[in-house]
């Protein structure tokens, strides 16, 4: 999906060739192929866990099942696929591919930026690679980091309060009920429904568990009693776009789906409906819900929304997407306050710029909702960064362009997966 170069680019879609599903996915572009190093993390390689590590602590990592889905995307697209473990051997492994192009899904093992450490290494060893760069992947792992550039920017966050110990003093103007969650990890890890309190006790008690079993400084934030909201993007912003004023009325859809704008494609806005939980189920997107129960989740895709406030949620995501410095893909969660009817505010929870991609994803559910398979999710994001790197497959296979790396690799013995 790239940035076109016609007289009014704000007005192109991502997508000038949809496939046959009628809701603008991706060509596959076949006899166009790459190589493509498919880099992923997998519960069963993660290092050791301590004896006071929590349950749920590789809920973000992922399955060979998955693994496989990405690559038989890929090579449906007509690139052949290198699928391999982003570990400490994978230098060595990349040296030896003359690979065009990296697809990273990698979350990383340890370390405060952990989701930075692969694209790292690729950019040392001069292989382009799909979603954000070094300082994106950085900074939207770090929630309370993330919240300080939105609040910058002027962009509608709840209050909030980073901690390093349980004794820190209460920020006097933060008002209760607050809510509590680990500041570097996703897939609801940490969050359960301990996470709300009502006081100071609680919020001492339940700081203190996370900092002990989860290793990191913890997001305190004022409380939204309201609805659990996502919107999804692929593609990447054209020029004219990068920095100018987003018209509300663009982001309006036609009919009631996806709206495209500037080389991005927004999917439908999805909700998390609580009632097919059983009552007293915590009324948050907690890492139970997502894992535990996960064959229970209902979303209601498209969210019933005003359209006003469902073009303000597009704005909104694409503004955390730009100010990030997210490229290619990303997913945005909100809450809409119950308490101030149908127009109220969203309030950006966090970014998600290196979001699960996996069949059951909550941004694959979205583009599911718009007519999307899977596999064209895939390719899309793919697609995104062959277009942002400016790769052009030759003949032989191999990508011309600036991002060429046949110079830079030296030739060697190619050891494919078995995935």
């Amino acid at each position: 999906m790239t940035s076109t170069d016609s007289a009014d680019p704000l007005s192109q879609p991502p997508h000038p060739n949809p496939s046959s599903n009628g809701r603008g996915a991706p060509p596959r572009r076949r006899g166009e192929g790459l190589r493509i190093a498919l880099l992923y993390n997998l519960a069963q390689n993660a290092p050791a866990l301590g004896g006071d590590a929590p349950a749920d602590a590789l809920d973000e990592l992922d399955t060979q099942k998955n693994v496989e889905a990405y690559a038989a995307a890929l090579r449906a697209a007509g690139h052949t696929v290198f699928p391999m473990e982003g570990d400490v051997s994978l230098a060595a492994r990349l040296r030896r591919l003359r690979v065009d192009v990296a697809f990273n899904t990698c979350e990383g093992y340890v370390g405060d930026s952990r989701e930075a450490q692969v694209p790292a290494l690729l950019e040392m060893l001069g292989i382009p690679y799909t979603a954000a760069a070094v300082l994106g992947l950085s900074l939207t792992l770090d929630k309370a980091m993330t919240k300080r550039v939105l609040a910058y920017h002027g962009l509608p966050t709840p209050r909030f309060q980073e901690f390093c110990t349980a004794d820190d003093p209460l920020d006097p103007t933060l008002r209760f009920p607050l809510f509590i969650k680990p500041n570097r990890e996703g897939t609801g890890k940490g969050i359960t429904g301990k996470s709300i309190v009502n006081s100071q006790a609680e919020l001492r008690h339940y700081v203190g568990y996370l900092l002990k079993h989860y290793r990191q400084s913890v997001l305190v934030e004022e409380y939204i009693d309201g609805r659990d909201l996502t919107c999804g993007l692929v593609g990447n912003l054209a020029t004219a776009a990068l920095n100018a004023p987003i018209p509300l009325d663009a982001l309006r859809s036609k009919d009631g789906v996806g709206v495209d704008y500037a080389g991005v494609h927004f999917f439908p806005i999805s909700e998390v409906d609580y009632t097919v939980y059983e009552p007293g189920t915590e009324p948050v997107y907690s890492n139970r819900l997502k894992v535990e129960l996960a064959d229970r989740y209902r979303g209601l895709c498209p969210a019933p929304l005003a359209e006003d406030v469902a073009a303000e949620i597009r704005r909104l995501t694409l503004e955390t997407f730009r100010r990030t410095q997210s490229v290619d893909v990303c997913r945005v969660d909100f809450r809409l306050d119950r308490q101030s009817g149908p127009h109220a505010q969203p309030q950006i929870l966090e970014i998600n710029s290196l979001p699960g991609l996996t069949p059951i994803s909550d941004l694959t559910l979205c583009a599911e909702a718009e007519g999307w398979s899977h596999a064209d999710l895939i390719v899309a994001v793919m697609n995104a960064a062959i277009g942002r790197h400016r790769l052009t497959p030759k003949a032989n296979g191999k990508a011309a362009g600036r991002a060429t790396r046949a110079a830079q690799v030296a030739p060697g013995p190619v050891v494919e997966s078995s995935f």
